[in-house]
């Protein structure tokens, strides 16, 4: 069923319905833009893949809200489907005024799937927050405290007297020789017919009736209503009031149903929804927090039961039965055996059915989800030996998934889901490395460089940066020493890059001119900066300030040395035979290089000067060590730390 603000208020008592009589609901939604600058990392923590969407997603719109309510019909012993496919577009009346982005491949791609703009802006239903909601509720209350005309006198400035003197004449002449019931003043701003409502009030207090008038090109004019005999002011006061609390309804709008879908605390189910969770929160309810497990602790009071279908699929014994968990993909996989796609029929203009195919409209796509997720359902139902049965809230079937929100760029880097009501995944990050490389150096040139250790993920950063995963992560140690005399990149291990960069980070915030600073002050700052120096590499190229890296795309690779050219856009997984018979280069100082040594203008270092840097690098490293332990630097990933999701259930989600 299309809704749009013409026929919403028809339609609302039958969602509340649908939501009431549900044994789960699933949503989908639709975007003006995904992302605004830095994209997601492949090796972000759940942590950081928020603090990504937070800064980069929550300024586009949400456009188009897709509800499909999934109840069972006892008579026929099958599903049955409620769907609402919701056009939206924030209000523009006054203090709903709403500034947002667009992203041009967003639009253009619901254009291509036959999106309907025009209908968007001309018919959207409006919605607001909870905070926003109550300030204009408060705002309309004073409003109308102010319709008697005790509102405290506003003197008349000399240069508006005689305006308001020819207008209190023009409406004394329309009460005396016109027959028409009312008449409008124009070409009149806000602070004029402030003091034509004091004016005319006080002259013409029993005659006439007035009202602010909102024309079709929005311009706002003076209503002057002549009363009749037998009218009742108080009665019309009492009438425009009720208009206006209807209006106020309408504006709240969408919010309503986003509300009644929360209070039903029904499974709420969608496919990759991490998107559509948070701007489903932060456009119906609350502004978004910017700390992450107050995020956390939001969305679960919101939503108390929520399931991914894409991480459902992530796991055995759908995974490896997968190709592609892209929605219309998974449905074709699940049509096929060993699956089966359940029979869900709808009342006739209620619903959807298979034969319909409008893929990429929220409700449809809501709906297909739907289907998806009673496939699954129905596979683990018969691998237990069970018959096929409705869907219940405490199911131990469910029990693996519910409450985890998939992350898809990160998912193959051990970091696949958010878990809104326990702790997070704790992956290890001891096979990851930020490696710095000269400039003219191509994506087959690092391919080259790591051939011997198998196959590689990487992305870039910048021009000379790139993040690299090893996939034979055994061999970590071996790369790190491996290059530890490499004369033309730097290595660092990833949770030494990340502290490096965080520290630094802070120093910045904190930083000041040194002329405003207190001796002591500046003193504990270079001592700051010196320990971080200290962690820098001293060898191969100047380690660049990991402060000012900065990244556009995320680009990432898995990669052998077969690659001829690298491109620093879009990502790439290329899978190519791992050259198993060369074993991992000894370390040596006489190892040749193969490509020709960029010095960019330095001296090369004498052999006494070398060893000078090699011993003065190991006291500093021993000196920070004491330091940290002193200090006691809490870093986000732990390498002795074993990934906590490698493994797909744990005993407790057993489904035995």
């Amino acid at each position: 069923m299309e809704v749009t603000r013409k026929n919403f208020n028809e339609a609302l008592p039958l969602v509340g319905a649908s939501i009431k009589k549900a044994d789960f609901l699933v949503i989908d939604a639709e975007f003006t833009g995904l992302i605004n600058g830095r994209d997601v990392s492949i090796f972000d923590s759940p942590q950081e893949y928020y603090a990504t969407l937070y800064n980069g997603s929550t300024e586009f719109l949400l456009i188009q809200y897709g509800l499909c309510a999934f109840y069972w019909d006892e008579k026929e012993r099958k599903y049955m489907n409620d769907a609402y496919n919701f056009y939206l577009f924030p209000g523009s009346q006054r203090g709903l005024e709403k500034m947002f982005l667009c992203q041009s491949s967003s639009l253009d791609f619901l254009a291509t799937q036959g999106f309907d703009f025009n209908k968007l802006f001309r018919e959207g239903i409006s919605y607001m927050t909870e905070p926003l909601e109550t300030r204009l509720r408060e705002s309309l209350l004073e409003k109308q405290k102010l319709y008697s005309n005790d509102k405290g006198t506003v003197l008349i400035p000399d240069e508006n007297k005689q305006q308001i003197e020819d207008i209190c004449e023009k409406v004394r002449m329309f009460l005396k020789e016109s027959q028409d019931t009312e008449m409008e003043i124009d070409r009149c701003n806000a602070f004029i017919r402030r003091l034509l409502f004091q004016e005319l009030g006080i002259r013409f207090k029993d005659e006439v009736i007035l009202e602010t008038k909102v024309l079709e090109n929005k311009n706002r004019v003076l209503k002057v209503t002549r009363l009749v005999a037998g009218d009742d002011k108080k009665c019309h006061d009492t009438k425009r009031k009720e208009k206006e609390w209807e209006e106020f309804d309408q504006a709240i709008g969408f919010s309503k149903i986003a509300r009644m879908i929360s209070q039903s605390e029904k499974l709420v189910i969608g496919h990759n929804m991490l998107l559509d969770l948070i701007h489903t929160l932060n456009h119906f309810f609350q502004p978004l927090p910017a700390d992450y497990d107050s995020f956390k602790e939001f969305a679960h009071c919101m939503f108390p039961r929520i399931l991914d279908t894409k991480y459902m699929s992530s796991l055995p014994p759908f995974k490896d039965k997968m190709n592609s968990s892209v929605l219309q993909h998974l449905l074709f996989t699940l049509s096929e055996p060993p699956f089966s796609l359940p029979e869900i029929e709808s009342l006739e203009g209620r619903g959807y059915r298979r034969t319909d195919d409008k893929q990429h409209e929220a409700g449809y796509d809501a709906y297909v989800t739907g289907l998806c997720f009673l496939a699954m359902h129905a596979h683990l139902t018969r691998m237990r030996g069970e018959e096929q049965t409705r869907v219940t809230q405490d199911s131990a079937l469910l029990k693996p998934f519910v409450n985890k929100v998939f992350l898809s760029k990160t998912a193959h880097q051990d970091s696949p889901y958010i878990n809104l009501a326990g702790v997070d995944p704790t992956p290890s990050r001891e096979h990851v490395f930020h490696l710095t490389f000269p400039k003219e150096w191509q994506r087959n040139d690092i391919n080259h460089l790591f051939s011997a250790y198998g196959q590689i993920t990487v992305q870039f950063l910048d021009e000379t940066s790139a993040l690299v995963a090893l996939s034979r992560r055994e061999l970590a140690r071996t790369v790190s020493k491996a290059f530890v005399n490499h004369k033309r990149i730097t290595l660092l291990p990833f949770m030494k890059y990340k502290y490096i960069s965080k520290v630094q980070k802070q120093f910045q915030m904190d930083a000041k001119p040194n002329d405003a600073l207190p001796e002591e002050t500046s003193q504990k700052d270079n001592e700051k900066l010196n320990k971080l120096r200290a962690m820098q590499p001293t060898k191969g190229l100047e380690s660049p300030d990991l402060s000012k890296i900065s990244r556009t795309r995320s680009n990432s690779l898995s990669s052998l040395p077969k690659q001829t050219s690298r491109k620093r856009s879009g990502e790439f997984l290329v899978n190519t035979a791992v050259e198993e018979a060369e074993p991992p280069p000894k370390k040596s100082e006489n190892t040749p290089n193969t490509k020709p040594e960029r010095t960019n203008g330095r001296r090369k270092a004498s052999e006494s000067e070398k060893e000078i840097k090699d011993k003065r690098k190991e006291n500093t490293g021993n000196d920070l060590l004491k330091d940290r332990k002193k200090e006691k630097v809490v870093v986000e990933f732990d390498s002795g730390t074993k990934g906590q999701c490698v493994k797909a259930f744990e005993e407790s989600d057993c489904w035995d």
